[in-house]
């Protein structure tokens, strides 16, 4: 191996090894209702859902990607947000899908800015919508936007709709083949039903059950989602 080969080498390892202690900050931060996991094939591409619990887009399941920049975190720009199905949202755009993060993240500093930040600031423009839209300069849909100050009625409708929407899609099937994709189940009694039953009692580790396909389950009406 030459010595450019080597440095090559060192330098992905240590951009592997950053990228992996930015997901482990994941579990030291309070992020109730978002699930994210970095891709099985490609560390860059990571695959999340949103669950909103509180607002105008409350029980909304929203799933979506981040991508990190190819010199994560050694660059100044800023990993993308794209959300998979339509949201009508004043940040988000409606062809893309996009969530514009200009705002809060004009640019990617890096020792300053970590990926949890990023998913903080998902959840507070969609949990605490009206505290954000009252201070907010920027929009990435200005009928989503010009709607809500006009048009509460019709915004409020509007955004029922897409929730309606995410909560459609909840168990369809992954529209990629990656193992860390992550799926939800229909809740199943006899299978969910003694883990169930097993964390309401705090003794997870003492129950089995058989094999599933997904991560999680998701009960029909509720929209909370439970894990092993």
């Amino acid at each position: 191996m030459t010595m450019d080969s080597y440095d090559k080498l060192l330098e992905t390892v240590l951009q592997e090894y950053k990228i992996l202690t930015e997901y482990k900050r994941l579990q030291n931060e309070d992020l109730g209702g978002i699930y994210v996991i970095p891709s099985f094939d490609n560390s860059f591409l990571w695959f999340g859902v949103l669950f909103v619990r509180a607002g105008p887009y409350k029980d909304g399941v929203f799933r979506f990607s981040m991508t990190l920049p190819e010199n994560f975190p050694n660059d100044s720009a800023v990993p993308a947000i794209v959300f998979q199905s339509e949201i009508f949202h004043p940040l988000t755009c409606p062809y893309s899908g996009a969530l514009d993060l200009s705002e809060a993240f004009p640019r990617w500093k890096n020792g300053e800015n970590h990926v949890w930040q990023l998913l903080k600031f998902v959840q507070y423009v969609f949990a605490s919508f009206d505290e954000y839209m009252s201070l907010a300069e920027q929009s990435a849909n200005n009928v989503a936007h010009e709607l809500y100050h006009q048009n509460r009625t019709d915004f409020l409708q509007k955004v029922n709709e897409c929730v309606k929407l995410s909560q459609s899609k909840l168990y369809d099937p992954a529209p990629v083949q990656d193992k860390n994709y992550i799926l939800f189940e229909r809740f199943d009694k006899e299978t969910h039903g003694p883990v169930l039953e097993s964390i309401k009692q705090g003794n997870t580790s003492e129950v089995t059950t058989p094999p599933t396909s997904g991560l999680s389950w998701v009960k029909e009406g509720v929209f909370q989602p439970l894990s092993k």
